[in-house]
Formats: structure tokens, sequence, C-alpha cells
């Protein structure tokens, strides 16, 4: 065969292929146990989350996966049809054909992991988003908290589910010192004391929740970054791969691609929404790092030198916690498909795709060289037979 290095190639990107889907249904079997551990710590997390009267609304999540489905669905259907197409008009061997069902069945099958994963990681977006409301309806007076972010200053306010609750804290508590009349000084004392150990109560609630809410993301790294790694490796594999096949099939001429369109389609479709789908996973990820580096702006925002003794020690608690999630051997809130990552995995692709295509130039240069000689050998043949007639 002339294109001998291109055969190595796309048997490469097979084997990686049926290998990395293998290993991701085994780790999967493997981890089937920690996922019933998740979602109980995931249910255990939204009961303290109501216990704080945070009202737990389940349409944002229910809306974003049914869209996120929806769209990988489409994705298989269409390809289904393009590959029923080439089975009715025999386009393909029987070898080929199988060879590229099996290839079309592991990319979407194994998206079902990046499909959780990406489930898993909304849900703990949107929790540490409450975990920041509360922080700033709690710590920071009238509901307002200044932050400056590259010089500018910017304000937050809480949602309505968050600030019912604490309008209803606040008023108990003033309405606890609206007393008509206060005997001694003593009394004064122990109502604002009271106040003061209700509010620590309620932060060490929600310091409480922060840690459970790492706890789950320590889970959701535990469970799926081995497969994650395999399945984006994998995918941004094929797509290189299928970048280099469109360019060598250019090479052949604009009717061997036209042949082979119903196959370039397929192989191309499935690379570019594997290519998608991995930048939607790694957009929510920096989201949802995002919301949780926002809960240290949050807790440092919080003047200690003028709150009480008690509750500046709670806080300093707090500083502690989110210093210990944070560091290598416990890190929490941080997550494999993020931008950097994929910057990486995206440079060395494409390294690789240019050092292929210009270790396959030669080949292409000698198959022309080839058929150029055969076209002489020809025309010269039909020379002396003309002169022999």
């Amino acid at each position: 065969m002339v294109y001998n290095i291109e055969s190595v190639t796309y048997m490469f990107q097979y084997t990686t292929h049926v290998l990395g889907y293998i290993s991701i249904v085994i780790i999967g079997l493997y981890q089937s146990k920690n996922v019933s551990a998740l979602i109980k710590q995931i249910d255990k997390v939204d009961e303290h989350l109501k216990k704080l009267g945070i009202e737990i609304e389940y349409r944002s999540l229910h809306r974003h996966i049914t869209i996120v489905g929806s769209l990988w669905l489409l994705n298989a259907v269409v390809e289904s049809a393009i590959f029923i197409k080439i089975l009715i008009h025999n386009i393909l061997q029987p070898p080929e054909a199988f060879i590229t069902f099996v290839l079309y069945y592991i990319t979407n099958a194994q998206s079902v992991v990046l499909y959780d994963y990406n489930t898993a990681i909304y849900w703990l977006g949107s929790r540490f988003k409450m975990i920041n409301e509360l922080l700033e309806t709690f710590l920071l007076e009238k509901y307002k908290v200044k932050a400056e972010d590259s010089n500018t200053e910017t304000i937050f306010e809480p949602s309505h589910n968050v600030r019912n609750r604490f309008e209803l804290n606040n008023w108990l508590s003033e309405r606890s010192l609206n007393v008509p009349e206060v005997s001694t000084t003593s009394g004064v004392s122990n109502v604002k004391q009271k106040i003061v150990q209700e509010k620590v109560h309620i932060l060490r609630q929600i310091r409480f929740v922060h840690l459970q809410v790492c706890k789950v993301s320590r889970m959701v790294n535990d469970i799926f970054n081995v497969q994650i790694l395999i399945y984006t490796i994998t995918t941004l594999l094929h797509c290189t791969i299928c970048a280099y096949s469109f360019y060598m099939n250019l090479h052949r001429g604009l009717n061997f691609l036209i042949d082979q369109l119903d196959m370039a389609s397929i192989y191309m479709l499935d690379s570019v929404v594997g290519v998608l789908k991995i930048a939607l996973m790694s957009y929510d990820c920096e989201y949802t790092m995002k919301q949780a580096n926002k809960t240290i702006g949050n807790i440092h925002a919080y003047p200690v030198h003028e709150g009480n003794a008690e509750l500046t020690d709670e806080i300093l608690h707090f500083c502690w916690q989110i210093s210990y999630t944070q560091l290598e051997k416990t890190k929490s809130v941080d997550y494999i498909l993020n931008y950097g990552f994929i910057r990486y995995c995206l440079n060395f692709l494409i390294s690789y795709l240019v050092i292929m295509i210009q270790w396959s130039q030669h080949l292409i240069k000698k198959d022309s060289i080839i058929i150029t000689n055969k076209t002489t050998t020809f025309q010269t043949l039909q020379e002396n037979t003309s002169i022999v007639v």
C-alpha cells in the first residue's frame, strides 16, 4: 500500500478508541459503588440547605441536562441516518461497515460518562452559588457587599429564596431589641449576646454546608477524573486523525472525496460534536470553580476587626476550612476539564497533526511520481504501436 503511514495512523486511532472505551467501562463498573454514596451525599447537602431556608429548585438543572441531552441525541440520530444510508446503498464492504459502526457506537456510548459528569458539575456550580448568596446576605450589611475585581466595584444582591429567611431572622432580632423597658444594663447585654450567638450558629451551619459541598466535589473528582481524562484524549485524538484523513483525501482528488462524502460526514460530525461537548464541559467546570473562588472573596470581605470576637473566630475557622480544601492533597474545587488543560491538549494534538502531515508529504509526492511514470510509459507504448501500424 502506498499510504502505509496513513494506514498505521488509522490503526493506531482505532486501537486507542477501543482501548479507551474498554477502560472507561471497567473504571465505571469499579466506581459504581461510589456513585450511590455520591447521590446520598448530594441529597444530604440539599437537606441542609433547606434547613437554612433555601428553596431548592431543580428546574434549571433539569432544563440544562434536557438541552444537553437533546443535542447529543440529535447528533446520534443524524449519524445513524447517514450510516443507514451507507448500508442501503452498499457503499462500504462489510468489514469497513463494521469498523465504522464500532467507532460510531463507542463515541456515542462513552459520552454517557461526560453527560453524568456534566450533571454533577452543574449541580456543584449551583450549590456554590447558593452558599455565596447566603454569605452575602448574612455577613454583609443591608444585603450588599462591595468587592474589588480588576479595579471595578460590584454590588451583590441575594436572590429571594435566601433573603426571606434572613429578613425573618433580622426581624426577630430587632423585635427582641425593641423591648419597652430594660431594667439593667446586663439585660441589654444578654439580648445582644443572644443575637451574636444566633449569628455564629447560622454561620457555622453555612460553613458545614460548604464543607459538605466540597466533599461532594472531591467525590466527583475521584469517580470521574480518570474516565474524563481518557475520554478527552481519545476524542481529541479522533478529531485530529479525522482532520488528517480529510487532508489526505483532498490530495487524492475531488472525485474521491465526493465518493467518500457520507463516510467523511459521519467522522467529521462525530469529531466536531465531540470537541463541542468537551468545550461545553470546560465552560461548566470554569463556572463552578469561579463560584467556589468567589466564596473566598466573600469571607475576606467581612471586616473581622469590627465584629464580635466569637463571630470573628468563626470567620477565621471558615478561612482555615477554605485553605484546607485548596491544599494539593485535599484539593476538591479543581476540575480536570479547565481551560488550561484543554489548551494544552489542543496544542499537543495540533503539533501531532502537523507532524503527521509533514511525514506524509513525501508519500504524496512519491505517489504522484508513480502515477506520472505510469502515464509516460503508457504514452510511449501508444506511440510505438502507432509506428508499427
